[in-house]
């Protein structure tokens, strides 16, 4: 096959892909309303700023936890308040299980670290899945090759320019999720609605839709409902008790200084939460048992009132007046 051929081919192949590519990206930036940005979902953002730890001092603050501690805190409005960007390795669906644990075990760092906890993420067994998802990017941090490196830092260009690649929209995970009829043991994968968007710093924002929009906010919280009230690690509460008190424990003795915080909630999530996790168990015992300060929610007056839109995650007005509250109560104990 001659050379011109061959790059004749290339081409018309080359004009079909994008003539079909843009009516895609736009259904998803202006059909579906899906913002281009950060793929929040995206372990090599986590890895590169876990790979900074090592160079944080004792003023420096770390952020851990799943989603709560993600979306509700504003580490640039953090950084305007205090002069310090917080570090932000917490993680949507995920718990903290093994990610603390990497940090106490295998990093100098003896700053502050804020740990968000949302009782059925927060308080599960190793093997767990939301403690699973955490090993994940644990080992992917430490097991990434240099193939994956330099992939990541040519797609990191091109992330936040396309809506149609954030968050598993590409066509192959889609024909995946086709709504068949549920069937035995056969549930169809719920499609998530556009909630957030994430900046290169991992700063999430929620989006002005997912605040006003009932029918995104019903979305939602039709994806937290049953299996999610489901508890099944009761059970376990003393292994998981000893893990986290250890690990708080040893990262304290290294002259490292910890806050617990319990970011607000409502609806399913409130009417749920106390009775799966009452909190004289679990929060209250996590506390004792670390002589931790911990910021619950319901116990101040700046935060109780607060409604996230879909239960579990507040709107950015309520997100920053959070995140002014936590800082607030960090200088109050002298921990900031």
């Amino acid at each position: 096959m001659s050379e011109k051929l061959n790059l004749k081919l290339f081409l018309i192949s080359l004009l079909i892909a994008i003539l079909l590519l843009i009516p895609y990206e736009l259904y998803w930036r202006y059909v579906e309303r899906w913002p281009a940005g950060y793929d929040s979902q995206n372990l090599d953002y986590w890895a590169d700023w876990r790979g900074r730890v090592d160079d944080l001092g004792k003023d420096d603050v770390i952020i851990m936890g799943s989603s709560r501690g993600h979306f509700d805190i504003n580490i640039h409005l953090w950084d305007s308040i205090t002069g310090t960007r917080p570090i932000m390795l917490a993680y949507a669906g995920s718990s903290p299980f093994h990610p603390l644990a990497d940090i106490v075990d295998n990093s100098e760092f003896d700053g502050l670290l804020v740990l968000s906890v949302a009782p059925g993420l927060f308080f599960t067994v190793k093997d767990s899945w939301g403690a699973g998802k955490g090993r994940d990017f644990v080992d992917h941090y430490y097991k990434r090759t240099y193939a994956q490196r330099f992939s990541h830092w040519i797609f990191q260009y091109i992330d936040p320019q396309f809506s149609y690649i954030q968050e598993d929209l590409s066509l192959r995970i889609l024909i995946e999720r086709l709504p068949f009829e549920n069937r035995d043991s056969v549930q169809n994968q719920a499609l998530w609605p556009p909630m957030v968007h994430m900046d290169q710093y991992r700063n999430i924002r929620m989006l002005k839709g997912m605040e006003t929009d009932t029918v995104l906010q019903n979305r939602q919280t039709a994806i937290w409902t049953p299996p999610v009230w489901k508890n099944r690690y009761k059970d376990s509460v003393d292994v998981i008790m000893d893990h986290y008190v250890g690990l708080i424990k040893k990262f304290k003795e290294k002259g490292g200084r910890i806050a617990l915080i319990r970011p607000p909630v409502t609806g399913g999530y409130l009417e749920n939460e106390p009775i799966l996790f009452p909190r004289d168990k679990y929060w209250d015992r996590l506390l004792r048992a670390s002589n931790s300060p911990g910021y619950h929610f319901m116990d101040h007056e700046d935060t109780k009132n607060l409604i996230p839109p879909e239960w579990s995650h507040l709107n950015r007005k309520d997100a920053d007046l959070y995140t002014k509250t936590i800082i607030k109560l960090l200088r109050e104990d002298e921990l900031l």
